[in-house]
């Protein structure tokens, strides 16, 4: 049976303006959604219909658990058939055991679970070289590493995603243990860490010992994913649910260091840049919506859980009007990139709509103007980019200012899953609109976890609705997982979203 969490008083508007005189005011209350009706596309069970129908065939195909299960192939053809280069790539071994946790966390269902564990289980095995020498570049079929490619900080980033991802789901210890040494690396003046700049490296040769650079790039030139990956691919899901305070703290001050830097370093007229050596250059690499939106969403997420709210003023100056001009409100979708100060490129790549969404709807949570914006873009969305053509679905990778395909695909394409294209940004898409949706909607959250049987109370009552502050309204610890007795799947249900 369900087990409640006691009732909270949400704050009277008297209460806050005490709290604001006092120093002590919440910039991100809990807002009740608005009395009238959403849109009927902002619900949480047309999410899970477009993650099951439209997003998971093409994962869990026969093609896509690889052999062993868990050795992923990183290039697919769009019906899902392995074609091209039979290497793999870390990165997306990563997100595609994100993509495996995020099913099973939106569902319960137990076989998505345990793809995710076997994905765990092979990059752990065969692509991380340890605390001293972190994730190889690359992968043979087989897992042998080859090459002598560079180790850049944003590799290492989606690598780490998929041990955070299941650390999120499950609390596995070994996970958290690689998550934590994915820090320590990225973290370490030995290594990674440039002291004197504040910042994380783009990367090193394989032995960690010469900084390498990201192309294009340089000397003198940092790259924005090299700070903000870490944040957005592994730290942000894994800082609250870390066993140790103090390395939630740890991990808390890490965020806040590289999201200053970020702001400090990165910004330059009003707009995030891609790169310290190109700001002001429009057009330049990572200088897009997708990045700049996907900066001001952690400024956020990241913003709710310091005391102190650094970014909010900040936030409050820039994020919503740059999400304003990303939108083509005569289309009803996202722009690509801005092309000046006041224009912009139109059309949209599938990751950097969704970055747009996903800022939409957490806005929406304190300014619910943006509903009717997010109910028609995300509608878009799904007409728009899923590949109805074939049984395998998925996303197809661009479409143009009115949501046509950029081009008539074949088969072989590799577009669907490709050395950079996975199932990370489809199903944290999904996710997201499904809590916002949830919120929109006046009823909670439903999210399934995977804890061990003696912590099911503790854990259930201290996690949190992915990287959203949130309240536990209960949970049901519904017995023992099939594959695994010493866990216990638990439905929590969450509210109050913020």
């Amino acid at each position: 049976m369900p087990h409640p969490m006691p009732a909270v008083l949400v704050r009277s508007a008297p209460l806050l303006a005490l709290l604001a005189l006092a120093g002590c005011y919440e910039p991100y209350p809990y807002l009740v959604p608005p009395a009238a009706a959403p849109d009927s596309g902002l619900d949480p069970a047309t999410w899970k219909a477009h993650l099951v129908d439209d997003l998971l065939p093409y994962w869990t195909m026969d093609a896509a658990k690889g052999s062993p299960a868990g050795n992923f192939p990183t290039n697919r053809g769009m019906d899902g058939v392995p074609r091209g280069s039979s290497d793999r790539k870390p990165r997306m071994l990563g997100r595609q055991v994100y993509a495996y946790s995020v099913g099973f966390l939106l569902t319960g269902d137990e076989a998505l679970l345990d793809l995710a564990r076997a994905g765990d289980r092979w990059l752990i095995d065969h692509a991380w070289a340890g605390a001293d020498g972190g994730w190889v570049a690359d992968l043979d079929a087989a897992g042998n590493p080859t090459g002598s490619g560079a180790r850049f900080a944003q590799d290492f980033s989606y690598a780490a995603m998929g041990p955070a991802a299941y650390f999120y789901v499950t609390r596995d210890a070994e996970a958290e243990s690689v998550v934590l040494a994915t820090r320590d690396l990225l973290f370490d003046p030995r290594t990674y860490w440039d002291a004197d700049g504040g910042r994380i490296r783009d990367g090193l040769d394989p032995t960690l010992t010469t900084e390498a650079y990201m192309d294009p790039g340089g000397p003198g030139s940092w790259q924005l994913v090299a700070q903000l990956d870490p944040v957005t691919g592994f730290l942000l899901l894994a800082q609250p649910h870390l066993s140790d305070g103090a390395r939630r703290q740890q991990v808390l001050g890490d965020l806040e260091r590289l999201m200053t830097r970020i702001q400090t370093s990165f910004f330059q007229d009003g707009f995030f840049w891609g790169a310290t050596g190109t700001l002001g250059s429009w057009g330049s690499q990572h200088s897009d919506f997708g990045h700049m939106l996907k900066t001001y969403w952690a400024l956020t997420q990241l913003d709710k859980r310091l005391p102190s709210h650094p970014y909010t003023e900040f936030l409050k100056g820039h994020a919503a009007a740059t999400l304003t001009l990303a939108h083509d409100a005569a289309n009803e979708r996202w722009a690509k990139a801005p092309s000046g100060p006041d224009s912009v490129a139109y059309g949209s790549d599938w990751w950097a709509y969704a970055e747009a969404d996903q800022l939409a709807g957490t806005l929406a949570l304190h300014d619910p103007s943006w509903l009717p914006v997010l109910a028609a873009t995300a509608r878009h969305f799904r007409e728009d980019y899923v590949d109805r053509t074939r049984p395998a679905r998925e996303l197809v990778s661009s479409v143009n200012r009115v949501g046509a395909w950029v081009y008539p695909w074949p088969v072989t394409d590799t577009a669907k899953c490709n050395v950079w294209k996975n199932g990370f940004h489809s199903t944290e898409h999904a996710l997201v609109m499904t809590l916002v949706s949830s919120w929109a909607q006046g009823v909670p959250a439903e999210l399934y976890f995977a804890f061990p049987a003696g912590r099911v109370a503790e854990l259930a009552q201290a996690t949190w609705p992915y990287t959203f502050p949130g309240r536990v309204v209960d949970w049901t610890d519904l017995g023992p997982l099939a594959g695994d007795a010493s866990r216990h799947k638990v439905k929590v249900r969450f509210d109050q979203l913020r």
